[in-house]
């Protein structure tokens, strides 16, 4: 039986261009996807539009077809207006960051100015007015998960193979400050386990809001309390779009399905307080990114048919 050969990394005559993506909009028509010629579809016929700098929440199926580890059977992804379909992987999954729950981390250190500083930046180490001399025995924050506790990190720390001497939220802390390094405007994370501390989550959830306001981030969600002040929450079930709306709005629905979800959560009165706060500030003050000057009414208005078209 043969494999199926993965598409060219590099398309000469079809290349993005320096800086792509620049914005982060996203725009996905009729996407199916399946494992394989003879299995049924896990996406079925997905429509949606992400805004520039929009953080979106994904419960339900995750979203690898984004970074094509699975081709699409049929439909488009277009990012800032090209679709990802048309170019080498290499210049697609070099240009977008993908966080996953176990990040794979590589032999060497992080003996490196800006590294240092971005790690400053996603809170794995304190703030200090050090000179670059002295952040050498500056340490990292203590962060373990429920396995084990790691040891501390100092800019000639070393890495080792498959980042076995960090914890997992240390790992995404780590991947994360790829994304501010590389500049990345589109990052899709998929979150870590609920095994992961409260203090490691909280970190990580710091850094999406302060360092990557101005950046797509697309979550795919384990905890309900991460991205319940999200922009919008994308609900899927059985491979369909169910609901795509703000989380405040959804949890309105009595029969909704992502109000199911977090009455059965245990939490959900202070979900909804959580929701509607950010729900409140948002009407009070919008600030629309420069790529989207079109009224976002009519992007939500556009949401609401595709789902009713999804289903």
């Amino acid at each position: 039986e043969n494999l199926e050969v993965e598409a060219k990394n590099i398309i000469p005559d079809n290349r993005p261009p320096p800086g792509w993506p620049a914005h982060g909009e996203i725009h996905i028509k009729n996407l199916e996807i399946k494992y394989g010629p003879d299995s049924p579809l896990v996406l079925k016929g997905i429509s949606i539009d992400i805004m520039a700098a929009e953080k979106i929440g994904i419960v339900g199926r995750t979203a690898k077809s984004f970074f094509r580890l699975i081709e699409a059977t049929s439909g488009s992804i277009v990012i800032d207006d090209i679709d990802i379909s048309t170019i080498g992987l290499k210049d697609l999954r070099s240009n977008i960051t993908i966080i996953p729950q176990d990040p794979v981390l590589f032999n060497g250190t992080i003996s490196d100015l800006e590294l240092w500083n971005a790690l400053r930046r996603v809170h794995l180490i304190e703030n200090s007015n050090n000179t670059f001399e002295n952040k050498k025995s500056e340490a990292i924050l203590s962060i373990s998960d429920q396995r084990n506790d790691k040891e501390p990190l100092i800019l000639d720390s070393s890495v080792k193979e498959n980042g076995s001497n960090f914890s997992q939220g240390q790992q995404q802390l780590i991947a994360m400050t790829r994304a501010l390094v590389r500049h990345s405007k589109l990052i899709i994370m998929d979150e870590a386990t609920a095994s992961v501390d409260f203090k490691t989550d909280h970190l990580v959830q710091a850094t999406i809001r302060e360092e990557f306001k101005d950046h797509t981030v697309i979550t795919i969600a384990h905890r309900l309390r991460t991205i319940v002040d999200y922009d919008r929450i994308l609900v899927m079930d059985a491979g369909n779009v169910i609901e795509f709306d703000t989380p405040y709005l959804l949890m309105q629905k009595s029969d909704g399905l992502f109000r199911k979800m977090c009455e059965k959560s245990g939490e959900f009165a202070e979900l909804m307080g959580i929701a509607k706060q950010k729900y409140e500030n948002k009407r009070s003050y919008i600030v629309v990114p420069q790529k989207n000057l079109e009224s976002r009414d009519i992007l939500a208005n556009r949401s609401k048919k595709t789902v009713k078209n999804n289903l």
